[in-house]
């Protein structure tokens, strides 16, 4: 029987079973085949199967909904996708667009780059950079610029100019107004915060960045999600502001060293949070906490006399967990999971999703040690949302839900990293497994080990753990060694066995290098569109786009 003699919806079938080089390939048979394999339902298909259910970045997506897309769109978004993903796991990607952004020069004043960033959503085109002025006996000046990288140039579309700045937070959701929060320290010492909104179609950048509200804060500012923002002071307890109204929502308190609240312990240190509903988790120098917040925020309760504040909530971690050694730098990712992509290639995720941390550990020595480690922190999947709390009932956590350590972060992968003393290094985490990170350029003759000069761009394609740990017994067997648990490989069976040590040899991307010069000291990463940003000591963003054309 030939092929082409089979009724149409077999021919489409036969399509969604094959690889998109062969769907290519089948339609330059004849014309039977072409017209099939050009059907909006065989790269519907091909885009779900080959590309979001892997959990692969879709550039030029931008959120749109797949019913909305034609034919001839899902198949260059497909072949797009596709291509860009191969490059970007490749050893040595290819770079297909580099170009400089400089910042403005102020005279006797020495440039440095103090943030670049990706704004989170908004067809992921904007780019915010901060840019450090010190000169000598006068007081820093900060210079802030959003830039639209688009277009072939990129342009400045906002840009304003700050004073005594101590924190900054971009906002998570990109749906609320507030862009960005910077905490400031005024006159009297005291932290304020403000918010700013950018309205990017100005034609006057300087008008562009539009205060909303300002507030009493923090000095340490950590994470702007929505309309929360969480800060901490030298007590190390963190704080939940509501930023609407600019009252503190809540306190979350950290453990006493001797019960003397005079007692500043750097463990407690908050180095970055998340919120989920009414869980908050802080990750600090050497712990874990989990809090439960209130359902209603006491800033917004009615009180029959006016002159009365709400009190404070002040919260004692419902769960926690030691590290090992203390961490020296940390970044966090919620897990993007592939399955909830397959209905409509949507930005849905699970209301308390796993969680990647990359984390590099402190030493004793002025220099933090080699390795990068991968932990991946599960989420419980037998939590249920409820209205009340049981404090004695640990398996009601979201996370952290038992006291048995395997139930807390499991390390996934460790990543050789070489540092050197004074060479500037940064690290980021993207949504969809890449982590990216700069440090020293190897030595040829010992690839682990930190060369005389130069830094390198490199990345890495993180795997999750594929079962959960199991915890040896206490005796001759027990790791005394690594950092956390790590995945049992007596738990997994052979095809797992397989996937893991895949996963373990997959290449480290090196997206760039220099030679010479140790200038980079800021990376931003936006995996949805293939760029990355390395910001410099001297001010300078460099922007390197890895889609090919």
């Amino acid at each position: 029987m030939l092929l082409t003699s089979l009724p149409a919806d077999v021919l489409l079938h036969i399509c969604g079973e094959l690889f998109v080089s062969d769907i290519l390939s089948l339609r330059q048979t004849c014309k039977l085949l072409e017209s099939i394999g050009h059907e909006r339902s065989v790269w519907n298909d091909a885009l779900r199967i080959h590309v979001l259910c892997p959990g692969f970045p879709v550039p030029g997506l931008h959120g749109r909904p797949l019913a909305s897309l034609s034919a001839s769109e899902l198949e260059g978004l497909t072949l797009r996708a596709l291509r860009f993903r191969c490059n970007w796991t490749s050893p040595a990607p290819v770079c297909s667009r580099r170009v400089d952004i400089f910042p403005p020069t102020l005279s006797l004043s020495r440039a440095r780059n103090l943030l670049v960033q990706f704004l989170p959503g908004r067809e992921n085109r904007w780019l915010l950079t901060i840019t450090l002025y010190d000169q000598q006996s006068a007081p820093r000046r900060y210079i802030l610029q959003c830039w639209d990288v688009s277009v072939k140039e990129p342009m400045c579309v906002a840009v304003m100019t700050y004073w005594n700045l101590v924190g900054i937070s971009v906002n998570s959701d990109p749906t609320n107004p507030a862009v960005i929060a910077l905490s400031w320290r005024g006159p009297s010492k005291v932290i304020n915060t403000s918010l700013y909104r950018i309205n990017f179609t100005l034609d006057d950048p300087e008008s562009s960045f539009i205060w909303i509200r300002q507030f009493p804060s923090n000095r340490y500012s950590i994470a702007l999600d929505d309309s929360r923002l969480i800060v901490s002071d030298e007590d190390n307890n963190v704080r939940i502001i509501n930023a609407d109204t600019g009252q503190v929502q809540c306190e979350l308190l950290v453990p006493l060293l001797f019960d003397d609240p005079t007692l500043r312990n750097e463990e407690h240190r908050c180095l970055a949070a998340l919120i989920f509903e009414q869980y908050v988790l802080t990750f600090c120098k050497l712990w874990i906490h989990l809090y439960r917040i209130p359902s209603k925020d006491p800033s917004l309760v009615e009180l029959s006399a006016s002159d009365m504040k709400p009190p404070i909530p002040r919260l004692d971690p419902i769960a926690k967990y030691k590290w090992q050694w203390r961490i020296d730098s940390l970044v966090i990712s919620p897990h993007r999971s592939h399955l909830n992509q397959r209905s409509a290639g949507s930005d849905f995720a699970p209301t308390f999703p796993s969680i990647n941390i990359l984390i590099r550990f402190d030493t004793w020595f002025p220099w933090p040690v080699n390795i990068l480690h991968h932990f991946f922190l599960p989420s419980n999947p037998a939590f249920v949302p409820a209205e009340t709390y049981a404090s004695t009932d640990v398996s009601q956590l979201p996370y952290l839900f038992s006291s048995s350590p395997t139930d807390g972060p499991s390390m996934a992968n460790s990543i050789p990293s070489p540092v050197r003393l004074f060479t500037p290094s940064d690290m980021v985490l993207g949504q969809y497994g890449t982590a990216l990170w700069i440090d020293a350029q190897t030595d040829p003759n010992a690839p682990a080990q930190a060369g005389d000069h130069g830094q390198r761009i490199v990345g890495k394609m993180l795997s999750c753990p594929r079962s959960k740990p199991e915890h040896a017994s206490e005796g001759a067997d027990v790791d005394r060694v690594s950092p956390g648990f790590v995945e049992s490989r007596y738990a997994l069976d052979a095809s797992q066995l397989a996937a893991a040590a895949a996963d373990a040899q997959s290449p480290m991307m090196v997206f760039n290098l220099r030679e010479q010069d140790e200038g980079w000291n800021r990376v931003a990463l936006d995996e949805e569109e293939g760029r990355i940003a390395v910001g410099s000591v001297d001010g300078k963003v460099t922007l390197f786009e890895y889609i090919p054309e």
